[in-house]
């Protein structure tokens, strides 16, 4: 025989802390002490109880002094008033979820909202919520009673904590299809829902159901339903010697208690199953009632999500919260899209009691543990992270590394010094833990280290690069290069990761003014290495020098008295130039353009005129080279001009022509 156990059977939280409130109060000997009501639907604990002390009245007036236990299942408020009223000292039981009823019914009455609660009449919960709103609910419990409930006045409807979720749902389903104004609140305790569900799911699962607790159990009785509804064989019993023999020929068992079964009787139906099952059942009790403490973590499993709250089973008597601001870092997230039903969650016990009966749990905190490792891993590991900045503070940046927040003091994000980081926010960036401290939560950042390790490596590789350019390179060497920048004395071209220097004046053997007249950035030149020095990595070169000095060629090839052909590049007052060779021009004065006089140089030769000339000097020490065009020419003869009259005197002449002047002086 096999026993599959529910984990949420016995006591909920509310049940318990009746019966430990009654139990404490019952060590009381100077006092005595009542229920109102017995304590829970159990007449193993209330007869318990009976025996230290603690006895059940039906109503206050049979008490004159005393103390007062108000049940889990709650009174209503005049029963509050009359307990004041007569002096009595109260112990308030009440289940946390029964008071959060009461206080709802309480607000919406209060407001003019008709009050309908979806239970049973008679159960003591209801009696007493409806206490809470003048006795004037509907209690509705079934869908009958649903359609023939009409009203135009707004409507509040709750629900009696042990009440089946699907029932409840059709009945509020009717009255909003009735009604034009209906709040709903789903009051079913959530482990209540939880015990059901699992009662469901055992139930299917097995050949035979024994679900134990009190016959008067509102949600042991729910239990049975339920399981009725999946297993043919379902056994209700108070006790472990209400079990029939029949339970015997299944081998397949499952158990399930209501929420006012003690554990104890929940052991001894179990051992009387199967008394080879102790050990079994011992480890399933621990295992199903597991101890826990604040700063435990956990794994349970969502059963209920809402925008406030996720609702989780942990394997304790009681469910736990978790409140969205401890579930999400976002609040502006939706938490119904975030968390569902059925999710696995690793959560951090916070309190043991959140004020309402359950454990408050987070699972940021979680969350934030599981981040510190990570960090820590990254940390040691020297990994790179992204970070994103999210905040500008004294001292520097809050970066947001996508599982962890962290500090970047200002001089770890760059090399250089920043003025304002306002403009950062919002960016993303790579950087590198370098301060971790678990114990104090500290995780420093930086970006410079990146920096500056990207430098140094890109400083290892250029050297290495240089090194290798360097080293190919020998004084003598042609080589053909990119220019990669052009000053006004020269340019400098790539090597391979080497700079190559060629000045202005070993461009070209004339004289060159602009650089960029003749070359751009980009463009390959061909250049000889002049000089070398490997261990600072610098290199001159020359274009000029892979050619002959065109003065040189020019006094090797030419000579005085020559006749050559040469094109006229400038023209000035005083003559004209004209380039013989590429690079080497001469002189042609303006007396040396023609045996005629010439009074304007252009009359004769323009510039791009081919002309022929003869070398009448060359003047090795100047460089410079007298032309001649005339030289090449024939020069004119002279003409005698027959009958020309050079002079001629006047036949005519007297006496007083020539001597009249001096008579007139005598």
């Amino acid at each position: 025989m096999s026993i599959i156990k529910a984990k949420s059977a016995g006591y909920c939280f509310g049940v318990n802390k009746a019966v430990e409130t009654a139990y404490e109060a019952s060590k009381n000997k100077n006092e005595k002490v009542y229920t109102l009501g017995p304590l829970i639907h159990n007449a193993f604990v209330t007869n318990e109880l009976k025996e230290k002390g603690v006895d059940i009245i039906e109503d206050l007036d049979s008490i004159e002094s005393g103390t007062v236990i108000i049940r889990s299942h709650g009174v209503g408020k005049d029963v509050y008033d009359k307990i004041k009223e007569k002096n009595l000292k109260l112990i308030d039981a009440t289940c946390p979820y029964v008071k959060s009823i009461q206080n709802k019914v309480e607000k919406y009455h209060n407001k003019g909202y008709t009050i309908i609660i979806v239970g049973d009449k008679n159960h003591p919960e209801v009696i007493g919520v409806n206490g809470w709103c003048e006795n004037s609910a509907h209690v509705i419990f079934s869908l009958d009673e649903a359609r023939e409930f009409k009203t135009d006045n707004s409507v509040c409807i709750v629900a009696q904590t042990t009440i089946i979720k699907s029932i409840f749902n059709d009945i509020t389903d009717i009255i909003k299809e009735n009604c034009a104004d209906v709040v709903i609140f789903n009051t079913i305790c959530n482990a209540t829902s939880v015990r059901q569900e699992e009662a469901s799911k055992i139930a299917s699962e097995v050949e035979a159901m024994v679900v134990v607790g009190d016959t008067h159990s509102s949600n042991t009785k729910k239990l049975v339903e339920i399981s009725k509804s999946k297993c043919k064989n379902v056994f209700f019993v108070e006790k472990a010697s209400d079990l029939d023999d029949a339970i015997k020929k299944y081998k397949n068992i499952g158990l399930t208690a209501g929420a006012s079964t003690p554990t104890q009787l929940i052991e001894e139906v179990i051992n009387t199953m199967d008394n080879n099952m102790v050990d079994s059942f011992e480890k399933n009790i621990e295992e199903s009632m597991k101890e826990i403490r604040e700063g435990d973590i956990v794994e349970g499993e969502i059963v209920a999500v809402d925008h406030n709250e996720v609702t989780m089973n942990i394997g304790y008597k009681s469910d736990g919260i978790v409140k969205k601001a401890d579930y999400l870092y976002d609040l502006m997230e939706d938490l119904t899209t975030k968390a569902a039903k059925g999710d696995k969650v690793k959560v951090m016990v916070m309190r043991m009691n959140d004020g309402t009966g359950n454990v408050s749990l987070s699972k940021i905190k979680v969350d934030e543990l599981s981040a510190l490792d990570e960090a820590k891993d990254k940390f040691e590991a020297k990994e790179t992270v992204s970070a994103k900045i999210t905040k500008v503070v004294k001292g520097g940046l809050i970066v947001d590394l996508g599982f962890i927040k962290a500090f970047m003091p200002a001089s770890y994000y760059d090399t250089k010094f920043i003025k304002d980081f306002d403009n950062l926010l919002g960016k993303e960036v790579e950087c590198r833990i370098v301060e971790f401290d678990k114990n104090k939560n500290k995780i420093i950042v930086s970006r410079r280290i990146l920096l500056e390790e990207a430098y140094k490596e890109r400083k290892a590789k250029e050297k290495e690069a240089k090194d290798a350019a360097i080293a190919n390179l020998e004084i003598g060497k042609v080589v053909e290069a990119p220019i990669k920048n052009i000053t006004n004395f020269g340019m400098f071209i790539d090597l391979d990761g080497v700079d190559g220097f060629i000045h202005i004046s070993d461009i070209a053997w004339k004289r060159v003014n602009n650089i960029n007249d003749l070359y751009k950035v980009g463009d390959s030149v061909k250049a000889i290495v002049t000089e070398l020095d490997k261990e600072s990595y610098k290199v001159k070169l020359s274009v000029k020098d892979l050619t002959k000095e065109p003065w040189q060629e020019f006094i090797e090839n030419y000579t005085v008295g020559q006749t050559v052909s040469a094109t006229i590049k400038n023209t000035t007052s005083f003559g004209a130039f004209a380039e013989i060779i590429p690079d080497v021009e001469g002189l042609i004065h303006i007396s040396q353009l023609s045996y005629d006089r010439v009074n304007k140089v252009e009359d004769v030769v323009k510039t791009g005129d081919k002309v022929n000339v003869k070398i009448i000097e060359i003047n090795k020490d100047k460089r410079k080279v007298s032309l001649s065009i005339k030289e090449t020419m024939d020069p004119p003869k002279r003409k005698i001009e027959r009958n020309k009259v050079y002079h001629q005197e006047d036949g005519n002449v007297t006496l007083g022509d020539i001597f009249g002047d001096l008579l007139k002086s005598e």
